[in-house]
């Protein structure tokens, strides 16, 4: 008898907690005492001198990538821009943000070489080569 009595309770007592979960979570979703969730956090900036190393590092590498023809060249530039954000967070994570920063400040500082970069990778844009970024 006793345990009819605990199965026949069960389904009342599963229906009161949701009930009461119900009624406490009620309130949470519009109390305009909770203060704003903070500033909306802004693209990293790339500072110039890292810029200018990114420029000497292509410029330094494109002949031996050159050699080794586009697909092993895409390597070993993802790899050389590993070691490069390894040395400056702010751009790997600038680089996680926005992927065509690569370009964009390659362009602005050394168009030249971002050209040269792009025939020795065979690639249409600094992004299409940064794989595992």
């Amino acid at each position: 008898m006793r345990s009819t009595l605990l199965r026949r309770g069960r389904p009342a007592v599963a229906l009161l907690l949701l009930a009461v979960t119900a009624s406490g979570l009620s309130g949470c979703g519009n109390d305009s005492s909770y203060e704003d969730a903070g500033p909306v956090p802004t693209e990293p900036t790339i500072s110039q001198d890292s810029v200018d190393e990114l420029c000497g590092i292509l410029d330094g590498q494109k002949g031996t990538w050159k050699a080794l023809g586009p697909q092993v060249a895409r390597v070993a530039f993802t790899g050389a821009m590993k070691l490069w954000t390894v040395q400056d967070t702010v751009a790997n994570a600038a680089i996680s943000w926005n992927r065509h920063i690569v370009d964009t400040v390659t362009t602005e500082t050394c168009p030249v070489v971002r050209d040269d970069t792009l025939v020795v990778l065979d690639v249409p844009d600094l992004k299409a080569a940064l794989g595992g970024f």
